[in-house]
């Protein structure tokens, strides 16, 4: 059997840890929050959902 990461080295991709400062626009940083809040709104949901399916799989029992 062969070592699949024999020939993995290690590479250094960024060498240079300065980033630039960049402006955000404040009505894209709403709209990005608003998204992500809807998305765990609907994470959320979508769990309750399926913990409700299984318990009430569970209870067919």
């Amino acid at each position: 059997m062969t070592d699949l990461f024999e020939d993995d080295n290690e590479e250094v991709l960024i060498t240079d840890e300065s980033f630039d400062d960049v402006a955000l626009d404040p009505e894209l940083v709403q709209v990005a929050d608003g998204t992500l809040d809807a998305r765990r709104r609907l994470e959320k949901v979508l769990e309750e959902r399926r913990l409700r399916e299984e318990l009430d799989d569970f209870m067919d029992y």
